[in-house]
């Protein structure tokens, strides 16, 4: 057992972990915010390719059967909100990943802090900014622990010239010219990659070890405008474009952010949806069911702007801590080993 736990506590990182859900909810609530709580049982669980989901089967009073799942997110519940009429609304809801999720980063179940707001990502650029700013000035763990220019504000930084600075690549060029994103990133990477590699393996094994370690060191850093095929619930940033309106949060080189200008066209939804489950099945995965009422949904909302923070982690960074388990009352490792001893 993990030293710090007794039966899986350490009462001053959950102190500290309470009073930050605290002053988040306070900042929005001051910001007109309005709080939602969605289900923790949903027929689709999300469509990204590489998260994996927890199910179960309810059981109706005829004996039939449906699966249902544990959220990976609250987004798809948040956007048939959206659709129905709210508009500033945000969530710090209980979310669960499969599949290995357990290590110093990663728990199967944390909290996410999602907020949505009429506009685009810009608008949520201000908002993480904002939020920053404040907490800067309440939660007094981050003062101690990172020094940061918090008035200076947060500093961006698009993808491409994230991978221009740190690994010497052309990411757009990579785009389009398969054999160049082989040679360069071999070269750059200093070791060799296996030939059935696709883009993403590449851009992943990069990004990894040479451009993620280096971002928001010193300052709080965004990282926008994604390849349109790593933002599946984005809008592009103009029609037939190869970037879509995405970036992600780094403090001190740990990704604590993801956020998008929301996608808002029902058809291209369904259509990268479906795109996402042929990936599944490619991948030896079986295919999600696709949410209808959520497919409506997404032609019936405004112009949107999104995002999803992890709570555990963002207090990880700015606590110093470096095993997120601390912040757990009972981490899966501690709970499981002690169930096997019994």
């Amino acid at each position: 057992m993990r030293q710090g736990h007794i039966a899986g506590m350490n009462q001053l990182r959950l102190r500290q972990k309470r009073q930050l859900i605290n002053l988040i909810r306070e900042f929005f609530t001051d910001q007109d915010f309005f709080e939602l709580e969605t289900p923790l049982l949903v027929p689709s669980p999300g469509m990204e390719v590489h998260l994996h989901s927890f199910s179960t089967r309810y059981v109706r009073h005829d004996g039939s059967e449906e699966v249902l799942h544990l959220p990976t997110s609250p987004e798809f519940a948040i956007k048939k909100a959206l659709g129905a009429g709210f508009d500033k609304v945000f969530e710090i809801a209980r979310v669960f990943r499969n599949h290995g999720e357990l290590g110093p980063l990663h728990h199967p179940e944390f909290n996410m802090l999602e907020w949505y707001r009429p506009g685009s990502y810009l608008q949520i650029m201000d908002d993480v900014d904002a939020l920053f700013k404040y907490l800067s000035t309440r939660f007094s763990p981050l003062k101690a622990n990172l020094e940061f220019s918090w008035d200076e504000g947060i500093s961006r930084t698009s993808i491409e010239e994230c991978f221009q600075k740190y690994a010497n690549l052309d990411l757009k060029r990579g785009l389009s010219d398969i054999d160049y994103w082989f040679s360069a990133s071999q070269a750059s990477l200093q070791e060799n990659i296996a030939s059935d590699d696709s883009f993403e393996d590449i851009f992943f094994r990069v990004w990894l070890k040479l451009i993620e370690p280096n971002l928001g060191v010193s300052q709080p850093e965004i990282v926008f405008d994604y390849p349109a095929s790593m933002a599946a619930l984005a809008k592009l940033k103009a029609p037939e474009d190869v970037w879509a309106e995405r970036f992600e949060v780094y403090i001190k080189g740990v990704e604590i952010g993801n956020a998008f200008s929301e996608l808002t066209d029902s058809a291209e939804q369904d259509r990268r949806f479906r795109e996402a489950n042929e990936l599944r099945k490619g991948m030896g995965q079986p295919p999600h069911p696709i949410d209808q009422t959520f497919i409506d949904s997404v032609g019936k909302m405004p112009r949107t702007g999104g995002i999803a923070i992890g709570v555990e982690r963002l207090l990880m960074v700015l606590t110093g801590e470096t095993d997120i388990s601390q912040f757990f009352l009972y981490p899966l490792g501690d709970y499981s080993a002690a169930t096997k001893r019994t």
